[in-house]
């Protein structure tokens, strides 16, 4: 499906994001929804839905709104959306697929933004990865705060100790074996180091 939205996608100056495209840089877990940005104008959904199905793509309209369009292309979440927030990092190529991921720094920030609104159990073990494999906590609020032009990240460091929405989520599929309370445990720890660590400059 990506080899068909893809180029699409790319040709619209639209970029891959979400939780998708970090498994696709990490390999940690099965992803299906498809998070579709950018930052030009979007100015009339309704023809950008009708462009995909007359380019042969079954997207099925669910719901449109400005600069905003969701469905689902063969019962997978399917978005397009316009996001004028600065790219940090350059766009990664993925000429296998035929589309653009955002980078890991723009992944990183966006999923903490993600969490801040209401974190699901996908989205924290998607930070637990990046953490693991990628940038500590401090990088990753430094990077929050360059892509949202913010410094009051008080509000992200509560939403990375707050579980309980995500602990009536199912476990994503993961391609390693992770616990869902070593996540936690972990995330906590974090930010706890985090809290320490400013605390005392």
């Amino acid at each position: 499906m990506l080899e068909q939205l893809g180029p699409f996608a790319a040709s619209r100056s639209f970029y891959l994001g979400g939780g998708t495209a970090i498994a696709l840089h990490l390999g940690h877990r099965r992803s299906d929804d498809l998070d579709w940005f950018t930052s030009e104008i979007i100015e009339a959904p309704d023809r950008l839905a009708a462009d995909l199905q007359q380019g042969g793509i079954p997207f099925v309209v669910e719901d449109i709104s400005p600069g905003t369009l969701h469905g689902n292309v063969s019962e997978v979440n399917t978005s397009f959306l316009q996001y004028s927030y600065p790219l940090l990092g350059e766009l990664h190529q993925a000429p296998e697929l035929g589309c653009q991921l955002a980078s890991l720094d723009d992944l990183a920030a966006m999923k903490l933004a993600a969490i801040s609104q209401r974190g699901s159990r996908k989205d924290f073990l998607d930070i637990y990865e990046l953490g693991i494999k990628y940038a500590s906590i401090e990088r990753m609020l430094e990077l929050y705060k360059q892509k949202y032009a913010v410094e009051d990240i008080g509000h992200v460091l509560l939403a990375l100790s707050y579980f309980d929405d995500a602990e009536r989520e199912p476990m994503p599929i993961v391609m390693r074996d992770v616990n869902w309370g070593d996540v936690k445990k972990m995330i906590q720890s974090w930010v706890k180091g985090y809290g320490r660590h400013h605390d005392q400059t």
